[in-house]
């Protein structure tokens, strides 16, 4: 049996809500851990401050945990640069797993454009 432990380390993104302000994102959180890296919440202005200390390569899984839009409004860009950059490995947890029960229908809704009238 193995003694060594493995170091973990917690770096805040960001911490503002409900919006985010000038160098101040909203929440967000990279959890890193041997050779893995977990996006936790996604919120207004972490995508940059994430970069700041991963590649986006390297993020292995993105986990949202609710609803609340100062969580996940970062992951439509998130997903804009996976889906252009074909050299970006998806996460693992990049999809209708990476939160709660009714994330990717949010999701899907913000994403539809407004109607204008004319």
């Amino acid at each position: 049996m193995s003694t060594t432990a493995s170091a973990m380390t917690l770096t805040v993104l960001g911490a503002a809500t409900p919006f985010p302000k000038p160098d101040e994102p909203c929440s967000g959180f990279l959890l890193q851990a041997d050779d893995t890296s977990i996006w936790i919440d996604a919120g207004s202005g972490t995508l940059a401050e994430l970069q700041r200390h991963v590649a986006l390569s390297d993020v292995d899984a993105i986990w949202i945990s609710h609803l609340h839009p100062d969580r996940w409004a970062e992951l439509q860009a998130a997903w804009n640069a996976y889906a252009n950059d074909e050299s970006l490995p998806r996460p693992t947890g990049f999809g209708p797993r990476a939160g709660p029960v009714g994330l990717t229908l949010r999701l899907a809704k913000t994403a539809r454009r407004p109607r204008c009238s004319t």
